[in-house]
């Protein structure tokens, strides 16, 4: 029995790091780098396959494709997953060929692309103007959100609360 659990136990945790983006793409693919390298060096990269991530700031919806402009964060290195650190390497842009709905693909949602470099697109931000790098869509993966725990008391980890705090707080001799 117990060498039984531990190879149970042994999967569980081996599947809960299971990377995003699949192994074939993610070998071939320049990792580790921000938008901002890239520019800096951009007729090295152009045509290579890169992976990235972060927040998305908003999506676009043209007549041919869809663009979905990314503000870039690290990478866990496990799962793909963007990183909630204050960090970044600046905005990219990545193009669909296909229509993605701005309400599934909406503010602040964590996506992970592995794209190739396209080149750049410059546009206002605010008055300033900002040059983007331009992904060409290969394989994404769009994060479920996250849920906040804002509901709790106080700040004390998730696992220490009763679980049944939600109900019994509702009642009105409790207020």
């Amino acid at each position: 029995m117990g060498p039984l659990a531990a190879l149970a136990m042994i999967s569980l945790i081996v599947s809960g790091c299971v990377h995003v983006i699949s192994s074939s793409t993610r070998q071939s693919a320049l990792k580790g780098l921000t938008p901002l390298t890239i520019i800096q060096d951009l007729e090295t990269y152009t045509g290579r396959l890169v992976l990235m991530g972060g927040e998305i700031i908003g999506t676009r919806n043209l007549a041919t494709e869809t663009v979905i402009e990314i503000l870039q964060r690290p990478l866990n290195r496990h799962t793909g997953r963007p990183k909630s650190s204050q960090e970044y390497g600046g905005r990219f842009l990545v193009r669909y060929g296909t229509f993605k709905d701005p309400y599934v693909y909406s503010k602040k949602r964590e996506l992970t692309v592995a794209g190739v470099v396209a080149g750049t697109q410059t546009s206002l931000i605010g008055e300033k103007k900002y040059t983007h790098l331009v992904l060409k869509n290969r394989e994404t993966y769009l994060w479920p959100e996250q849920k906040e725990y804002a509901d709790y008391p106080h700040d004390y980890p998730p696992w220490w609360y009763d679980p049944w705090w939600p109900y019994w707080h509702r009642r009105p001799y409790h207020y």
